[in-house]
């Protein structure tokens, strides 16, 4: 009898595993894969019956709405609109309810056609010629509210005088006539019982129960009455239906404790929603049928599959057992179960774990102390009388250096590559990586990371200072090419100046820092030494302050092409002479400072760009080029000032515009003159002419002789003033003149302008 120890035990549940894991997803399978067609084909079904449904009833009501076309362009039917149905004209009125009577054979249960003369407020039907009642009134302008010109609608009581108050829902077939005009003259309404919709659906259907329902979801029609009664149901439908917008679609709802499918179809014709709900059991009822076929087929094969698992699991155990008992035999029964493999491994994997830890622990303090000694050397933290006790650390103790010197690392920007912000942290730390593979470990201490840049100090014992340089700059050139292979990313790299002894390695840091600023001027993937970028001799430099001026008084003008023509020259000077760091720094400084002030003594301090994080001065020490810095100053400083001294220019024409007019229309009868109203505004003349030209499109006399005439036509048809007299009202030197003004203009001559105006007003007077 064996013990069912460790090992036996996950044989056996891997055996079984192993045998039964594919009969269960190969059964699940089946199940799913076959529940899935099932249903989908009952589905299918149900949308072909809507569908077929949908058609039949379309075909019909698409049939009924050519023949109400057809009554509306009937000439009895026009005539009796223009004309009016009375009494008195009955031969007209039988015509009209014989055409009528026309569609009322159509054979789909018409009850009523109704002719309503809007203008007269008439309704000829079935029931005779008839005044509008108050009901009916308040129908019709209901339905002239829709704005729509034929459309269906589902009423609850009808037209027709003495059939309201049915429970069975009414379907008006409304065509208002003539279409697109502001005031139709007449309406046609067909009554449809909404009953006779009944006739048009399958009478056995298996599928499910199919209703039809209006815009507004109330029941027209349904296969079982019953359905209609089911309010719990109906609302339950007619919810889902308000949240879904497709045209078609299946889904599953409840009511009560009982669940339903929906299919469902909404008419394009008219808006009617066609419905099919279905048990959801009768949907099921074949799945679960198929499902318990395959799960006791499952279940047998399940039976043989641990059977054999058993059996074979034995079988394959019997060598490991008496391999344990061969090995454990002098030290007795064990109790309890026991992990034959795990037993044997146990002590091995303990001691190797051990061991690798604390070779890690080592490792890693040792690289950290290392580290942090490094970032003090290097910040100036460490005293001379330090340095003797951590040489040894610094595995330096066997070196003999003639001459140090440190390269400073930085990256020169992220955007265009894979890589974001949040990276740059990760990046220098791989450069770091990348500098000490690249560098032999006896020529260098542990490259580490400070103030955002890659710091190396490297030693060697060359045979001149200048071969030292030479081996500095191959060093640093081999570091800049890799990092660009292999991270693709462009960096800058400053080597200090060779010192003796690791007491300077916080002077040469410095340096290296320093000629990394000088990036600025020499552009990106640069290599900068401190000798090259800080030459001994200054030159004497020079701010640009007139092309500065220039640049602030196209700014003024909004001239955009002079200001991009003058920024370039500026920068260009800028970079052609300013070879100090500093003397760069404090050249833009200035320029932004002034740009600044030039906003404040505009009265303009709602530029957006001010309000940046962090502070622009910030952003524009960070720059790391004078390309970089020429487009910062044009997209958040240059341009938005531009915009918004563009803006104060067109509303200062906008307001002398507005001035000259009403200066025009308060003064036109006087000997007004641009003269006089540029003294008023105190413009030049010349100028107030452009800016009308500008806004209005016209110069300042055409605009003046326009008022005028405009003044003379209502003077012509308002009094009975003489033309002499209106002509010396309105400032000109005689009446000819005038005349010649006005048939230039209008074509004609006053008088023959108020000859016109008076016979056409004598017309329309009879007329009415």
């Amino acid at each position: 009898m064996f013990r069912f120890n460790r090992y036996f035990t996950k044989m056996i549940v891997f055996t079984i595993g192993a045998s039964t894991l594919p009969i269960i997803l190969l059964g699940l399978f089946f199940y799913m894969k076959t529940s899935g067609t099932i249903q989908q084909k009952v589905n299918d079904g149900n949308m072909l019956v809507l569908e077929q449904t949908r058609l039949r009833v379309e075909q019909v009501l698409g049939a009924l709405d050519l023949q109400i076309e057809r009554l509306s362009d009937n000439p009895y039917v026009t005539e009796a609109l223009d004309s009016g149905l009375a009494p008195s004209g009955f031969i007209l009125v039988q015509n009209v309810l014989k055409s009528m009577s026309q569609v009322l054979t159509f054979d789909v249960g018409i009850r009523d056609v109704h002719l309503i003369d809007l203008n007269r407020g008439t309704i000829l039907n079935s029931g005779g010629l008839n005044r509008l009642s108050d009901a009916e009134s308040s129908k019709v302008a209901e339905y002239l509210r829709m704005n729509r010109t034929k459309f269906w609608v589902a009423e609850r009581n009808s037209m027709l005088r003495g059939r309201s108050g049915d429970n069975n829902f009414t379907i008006n077939l409304v065509k208002i006539f003539p279409p697109f005009t502001e005031k139709p003259g007449g309406m046609l309404i067909i009554e449809i019982p909404a009953a006779q919709l009944r006739n048009f659906l399958a009478k056995n259907n298996t599928l499910g129960e199919v209703m039809i329902m209006d815009e507004s979801y109330h029941v027209l029609a349904s296969q079982n009455q019953r359905m209609e009664a089911n309010s719990q149901m109906l609302e339950a439908v007619a919810d889902k239906l308000h949240g879904t917008s497709g045209e078609s679609g299946l889904y599953e709802t409840s009511f009560g404790e009982e669940q339903v499918g929906v299919a469902f179809q909404r008419s394009a014709f008219n808006g009617w929603a066609y419905i099919s709900v279905i048990p959801i059991d009768l949907i099921r009822f074949e799945s679960r049928r198929t499902g318990w076929i395959i799960l006791a087929t499952c279940v047998v094969m399940l039976l043989a599959a641990v059977i054999v698992s058993l059996a074979g699991s034995q079988r394959m155990y019997m060598p490991v057992l008496r391999l344990y008992q061969s090995l454990f035999a002098q030290q007795g029964k064990v109790s309890g179960r026991i992990d034959e493999f795990h037993m044997i491994h146990e002590g091995f994997a303990r001691m190797r774990s051990d061991q690798v830890q604390m070779a890690d622990q080592l490792r890693n303090h040792a690289r950290q102390l290392e580290e942090y000694y490094v970032m003090k050397l290097v910040r100036g933290e460490m005293k001379p009388t330090q340095l003797g006790e951590k040489m040894s650390f610094f595995d330096a103790g066997a070196q003999k250096w003639k001459h140090l010197a440190a390269i400073a690392i930085h990256i020169d920007t992220l955007e265009g590559t894979r890589y974001s912000e949040r990276d740059s942290e990760l990046l220098l730390f791989a450069v770091s990586n990348m500098v000490g593979e690249l560098i032999p470990k006896h020529a260098r201490l542990l490259p580490v990371v400070v103030d955002a840049s890659q710091v190396t100090v490297i030693f060697d014992d060359p045979e001149s200072p200048d071969d030292f340089r030479t081996y500095l700059y191959s060093l640093a050139k081999r570091v800049q090419d890799e990092v660009e292979h292999y991270l693709s990313l462009r960096v800058s790299i400053g080597i200090s100046r060779p010192y003796d002894g690791l007491a300077e390695a916080n002077r040469a840091y410095k340096e290296a820092m320093d000629a990394l600023k000088y990036r600025v001027l020499y552009g990106q993937k640069t290599i900068l030494r401190i000798d090259d970028v800080q030459p001994a001799q200054s030159v004497a430099t020079q701010y640009p302050k007139e092309l500065e001026r220039h640049i602030f008084d196209a700014i003024k003008m909004a001239d955009r092409e002079k200001v991009q023509q003058l920024t370039d020259a500026f920068f260009g000077e800028i970079s052609g002479q300013f070879h100090n760091y500093n003397d760069y720094q404090i050249a833009m400084t200035r320029f932004f400072v002034n740009l600044i002030r030039l906003l404040q003594e505009s009265g303009i301090s709602h530029l957006k760009p001010l309000g940046c994080d962090p502070p622009l001065l910030e952003q524009l020490h960070a720059l790391s080029s004078v390309e970089e810095t020429r487009s910062w100053f044009k997209q958040r400083i240059v341009d938005p000032m531009v915009s918004v001294f563009e803006e104060q220019r067109k509303s200062r024409h906008r307001t002398i515009s507005q001035e000259v007019v009403q200066m025009i229309e308060d003064n036109y009868d006087t000997d007004i003159s641009l003269e006089s109203c540029s003294n008023l505004l105190n413009y030049h003349p010349s100028y107030i002419s452009k800016v009308l030209r500008q806004e209005l499109g016209i110069s300042f006399s055409d605009y003046l002789m326009q008022y005028r005439l405009g003044k003379a036509k209502r003077m012509l048809e308002e009094t009975d003033m003489k033309i002499s007299e209106i002509a010396e009202r309105l400032r000109y030197n005689n009446s000819q003149n005038f005349i010649r003004s006005f048939r230039k203009q209008e074509g004609m001559t006053p008088g023959q302008y108020r000859d016109e105006y008076i016979n056409k007003h004598y017309k329309k007077a009879l007329k009415s």
